[in-house]
C-alpha cells in the first residue's frame, strides 16, 4: 500500500514539473513539404551551427532547401510574444537580406510571412525557386 502511495506521489510530481517547464516554440526544426524547405531554429540560446558552414559561427538558426546546399542564415531575431518572432535572414553570400515574421499557430504549425527586403529563393535545377511571401511549416518530429 505504501509503495502505491509513493508511486502516485512521484507520478504527480513529474506531471507538475513537466507542465511547469518553460515552453520554447522557437527551438525546433520546421519543414514545408511542398517547397522542400526547412528551418533549424534556436531563437533563445542562438547556438545553431550551419552544417558545412561553420565559419558563420553560432546563429539564431537558418533556412535551407532539401534541393540545394544554399542557406539563408538568421542573422538576428526578436521574440515579440510567446507565439511570434521577427527574423532577419541573409543569404550565404551576404548579398541579399530580408525581414520576416514567424508565428506559432494554435494548430501546432508555423507561419512564415515576408515583410520586406529581397525575394527568398533557392537555386533548384538551374532555376530560381521563389518561396511565397506566406508559407506554413510543420514541426519536424
Amino acid at each position: 500500500m505504501m509503495r502505491k502511495v509513493i508511486t502516485i506521489c512521484l507520478l504527480c510530481m513529474i506531471a507538475i514539473m513537466t507542465s511547469a517547464q518553460e515552453k520554447k516554440p522557437f527551438h525546433c526544426e520546421l519543414y514545408n513539404e511542398e517547397y522542400k524547405v526547412y528551418f533549424v531554429l534556436n531563437l533563445y540560446e542562438k547556438n545553431v551551427i550551419v552544417p558545412g558552414q561553420e565559419v558563420f559561427g553560432e546563429l539564431d538558426g537558418f533556412l535551407g532547401s532539401k534541393q540545394c546546399t544554399q542557406v539563408w542564415a538568421i542573422a538576428s531575431s526578436k521574440i515579440n510574444s510567446d507565439n511570434n518572432a521577427e527574423i532577419v535572414l541573409i543569404n550565404n553570400f551576404g548579398s541579399e537580406d530580408l525581414v520576416a515574421t514567424l508565428t506559432y499557430n494554435k494548430d501546432n504549425t508555423y507561419t512564415y510571412e515576408f515583410k520586406e527586403g529581397s525575394t527568398l529563393k533557392f537555386p533548384v535545377n538551374r532555376k530560381w525557386q521563389k518561396i511565397p511571401k506566406k508559407l506554413v511549416f510543420k514541426k519536424k518530429e
